[in-house]
Formats: structure tokens, C-alpha cells, sequence
């Protein structure tokens, strides 16, 4: 194999905010050679390979910087066929679609979005579907995966990790008993300041209250645009737990952090949050640390187990990009079983590749228990287009809740707004 070089300029001086990194020279290759075991080259008579200079812009978040600017190189150690110059900046996972949708001719190449948002994205024309060695991992994947990134018979998206949230909490304050029940993680006497802490004013959170009491969005199969039950009997009983939630001296918003600090902190008892937050809850609690799926709640004066979205976290290819080839390419590549488990490692990222899934590292770690119990009590998130219409009515409605703008005596009133703004009913 050719020779490459590799050369990094630090952009705003440290990888976690962006990296620009050149690598390898232009020299060719042998198509048709092949490496023996002591790395020479065989089959001279093959003809000469034209080394394709590729620029790409990768989106990834905060904490996926540096394993992505290692499994860059790596990959392009591996393609003698590219010579490789890409810029990492950090745009977090929900952010992408959004800015992708509002400038794609400067949005990044390659970049992570949920699988929830792939089919929105299709229909605008916006993402390229993966084809080149998707094969290399497509046995790996179960079929709830392969479903949630396929639009019209093409894969659109690489899945890599389950996407959904359970709760941790503190085992100095809590036992494995307590957290089965919202209402004992309340009414208990912990010592701490705050029981229990969600979010409420996001609206990847709030449905959990409305999806466990039994409410539907998008009808029972998610995909019936005109419905959402949210303004029913159920769904008043719900925002009306809400309500009382928010206002209990023993819960604490989960705005901006302030949840997971106090977490760390010693002083919260219980939080919902996701796999990725595994490492920082790790270093500061240690031993202490205890992962769950969410408890049940008592809503309507019946225990039912909380409900929230899971779909996938994964990586796609914007449709425009100058380099549709290796953009495919190194999109399964950032995916397969080598990089799954070291985002495991390192970010928390729990595989979703069936291989990694059942090895002893992730059916042993207490976090991936919880995840992939989270994940069977979890309401599979629409991927209709109409999921657009549902994120910035459903976190308004949270924020009017946790300021005291939306009570029980307009509920009703607010719920019915609610759902006409998601499912667009409303006439002039």
C-alpha cells in the first residue's frame, strides 16, 4: 500500500472545538494488487489507481470529536483511492437536521441526526441514500433498526446506537426498590435536596407522561398525521401529573443542565437522561451510580410504566455533497463494530449492532441493561414528516407549564392548542 502522510492544523486550538486535518500525498496505487502477510504488494500488472483529493465536513457532538478525528485517519489509512482533507465541528445531534434544512449548501457532508427526522429530511431532498458498503453491516442490524432509516426501499441513515433515555439514580439514596415508583421517589426521605429531576420544556422528554398514560401521537402505528389524543380525558389526567410534578418541592427542572450538575453533585436522587452522560456520572458518583429503566407514575389513580420516543441514533450523508463516494464510505465506516465499541467506550454510545449488543461488555454494563430495558417499555417515535410539526409546540407547552403560564384551570384550553398546532387543524 502507498505511503501517506498526515498533517493536523488546530483550528481554535483544541480538538473540541473543530479540527482541520490534511492527510497523504497523491501517489497511486494497483488496482487488482493484493498485500501478503509481510505487507508487499502483488499483482503489478493491474492498472494504476487515480487518488481522488476528498474534502469533507463532519458534524458530530462535543464528546464524539476526538473518536472521529481518530477513525478519520484511520479510514483513510485504509483508502488508498482518497487523499483525505476534513473539517470536524461540533453540532449536536438534534441541531444538525435543523441547520442542514436551513443552509444546506454549507451544511456538513457527513453528520449525525436521529432516525426519527430521516423521512422529513428524505422528502426534502436533503439526504443521499447509503448504498456503498451498508452490505458490510446490514446483517448486524435488527430489523426495528434497518425499518427506522429505510424511506421508499433505500437507506437513508447508518444506525448506530439505540436512542432513548432511562434514569439513573443515586444508591446512597435510593434502593432498587424505591425507583419502580415516581411516587416513592418523591415521598421518600432522602436527605437530598431534590428526589427526582426530568425535562419537562424538551420535548424529547415530556411525552413519556402522555405516551405512558396511554395517549397515541400520530395514531397508534405513528403514522396517521391528522392525530393526537393528547386533548382527551387521558391526556388532561396526564398534563395535569405534569402540573403537580413540576410544583413538588422535590422535583427539579432539568433546564440547561442544572439536573445532571446537581446529580453529580450528590444532591439530586434521581435523573432522566440518556447513555451518553454515562462517563461524567461515572467519574463523579463511582459505585454510587445505579441505572434503571423509568419508573412506573401514578396517573389518573393508576400505575402505568412511563413511555418515552426510542428511535436511533445515526449517521447520514447530506444529498449535495461534492463526494457522494467516500461520504458513503467512511458514514458505515464511522458505524461498524470497531467504532461502535469504542464509542461505547468513550461516549457511552450503547451499539446497536446485534454482535456488540450481546457480548459480555454490553449485556454486563448497568447502563445498557437499562438502556435496552428502556428501550422494550419505550413508544417507537414517529418518523413521519408531521414529527416536525411536534417539537417546538410540545416544548412551548412545557415551558408554560414549568412558568406557571399554563395551569389546570386553562388545561384543557392549552391541551386543545396543543394539538392543533401539532396536527395542523386550525383554520383561518
Amino acid at each position: 500500500m502507498k505511503m501517506k502522510k498526515l498533517s493536523a492544523i488546530l483550528l481554535s486550538g483544541v480538538l473540541t472545538a473543530s479540527a482541520l486535518v490534511g492527510c497523504g500525498d497523491s501517489a497511486q496505487g494497483g488496482a487488482a494488487a493484493t498485500t501478503n502477510d509481510a505487507g508487499s504488494a502483488t499483482g503489478t500488472d493491474a492498472a494504476p489507481v487515480e487518488t481522488q483529493d476528498v474534502t469533507l465536513k463532519i458534524w458530530v457532538p462535543e464528546e464524539a470529536v476526538d473518536d472521529t478525528d481518530a477513525a478519520v485517519k484511520a479510514f483513510d489509512d485504509l483508502h488508498d483511492e482518497f487523499n483525505i482533507t476534513y473539517e470536524i465541528a461540533v453540532v449536536g445531534i438534534d441541531e444538525a437536521p435543523q441547520q442542514l434544512t436551513t443552509d444546506p449548501d454549507t451544511a456538513a457532508d457527513i453528520f449525525y441526526t436521529p432516525s426519527g427526522g430521516v423521512a422529513d429530511l428524505v422528502n426534502k431532498g436533503l439526504l443521499l441514500p447509503i448504498t456503498k458498503d451498508f452490505e458490510t453491516i446490514a446483517s448486524d442490524l435488527p430489523e426495528s433498526a434497518l425499518t427506522a432509516v429505510t424511506v421508499d426501499g433505500l437507506t437513508y441513515a447508518v444506525p448506530f446506537s439505540p436512542n432513548t433515555y432511562f434514569m439513573y439514580y443515586n444508591k446512597d439514596l435510593l434502593t432498587a426498590d424505591d425507583v419502580k415508583s415516581l411516587e416513592t421517589i418523591l415521598s421518600k426521605d432522602t436527605g437530598a435536596k431534590y428526589n427526582f429531576s426530568t425535562n419537562v420544556t424538551n420535548s424529547w422528554y415530556i411525552e413519556s407522561f402522555f405516551l405512558g398514560a396511554g395517549c397515541t401521537l400520530f395514531g397508534p402505528d405513528g403514522k396517521d398525521p391528522s392525530e393526537c389524543s393528547w386533548n382527551d380525558a387521558t391526556g388532561l389526567t396526564a398534563a395535569e401529573y405534569i402540573i403537580d410534578l413540576v410544583n413538588n418541592p422535590k422535583y427539579l427542572e432539568n433546564k440547561d443542565g442544572v439536573g445532571g450538575a446537581e446529580f453529580k453533585e450528590g444532591n439530586l436522587a434521581a435523573i432522566t437522561d440518556g447513555a451518553w452522560s454515562a462517563p461524567s456520572y461515572k467519574e463523579s458518583l463511582g459505585d454510587k451510580l445505579g441505572a434503571v429503566a423509568l419508573p412506573t407514575a401514578n396517573i389518573g389513580g393508576k400505575d402505568v410504566q412511563l413511555s418515552n420516543f426510542v428511535d436511533f441514533k445515526t449517521i447520514t450523508v447530506k444529498s449535495t455533497t461534492a463526494y457522494p463516494l467516500a461520504a458513503q464510505q467512511l458514514a458505515v465506516y464511522l458505524a461498524n463494530p470497531e467504532n461502535s465499541l469504542i464509542r461505547f467506550q468513550n461516549q457511552g454510545d450503547v451499539p446497536v449492532l446485534n454482535s456488540l449488543a450481546s457480548s459480555d461488555e454490553i449485556a454486563n454494563d448497568e447502563v445498557a441493561a437499562a438502556l435496552n430495558a428502556q428501550a422494550s417499555k419505550a413508544t417507537n417515535q414517529p418518523s413521519i414528516s408531521k414529527m416536525g410539526d411536534y417539537w417546538t409546540p410540545a416544548q412551548a407547552f412545557g415551558e408554560g407549564v414549568v412558568s406557571g403560564e399554563i395551569t389546570k384551570a386553562n388545561l384543557q384550553e392549552k391541551l386543545d392548542a396543543l394539538v392543533d398546532s401539532i396536527t395542523g387543524t386550525l383554520t383561518e
